[in-house]
């Protein structure tokens, strides 16, 4: 099944733990990417923010995210981040339209 949902993480780091935050993040993604209803998850350090990051992780639907908020792996995963986490914002969004990039590669560019 496609991914039906997005979810948006804003995550502000203590200042000098962005490395510890970015090998959690990179160790937990592992096992969260064997999960089936996971389609996928990106890490952003936001440009000129030191500490701020954006995570997208997408999955099968609502239940099958809430389900996975609830399960060990996760409380293990947020037990380890909290000591280093300032705040943050999470949103659920439901995709509407998607639309990819036109590949320059099959078009001839005026130079």
């Amino acid at each position: 099944m496609s991914a039906g949902l997005r979810v948006l993480l804003e995550i502000r780091i203590a200042p000098g733990r962005e490395s510890e935050f970015e090998e959690l993040w990179r160790g937990h993604a592992e096992e969260v990417r064997r999960l089936p209803d996971n389609h996928g998850q990106r890490l952003y350090r936001q440009a000129g923010l030191d500490g701020c990051y954006t995570v997208l992780t997408d999955w099968t639907d609502e239940p099958s995210f809430r389900a996975f908020e609830r399960s060990d792996a996760q409380q293990a995963y947020l037990k380890r981040l909290w000591p280093m986490r300032e705040g943050g914002a999470m949103s659920l969004l439901e995709p509407l339209h998607e639309l990819s990039g036109t590949d320059l590669s099959r078009h001839e560019v005026a130079g």
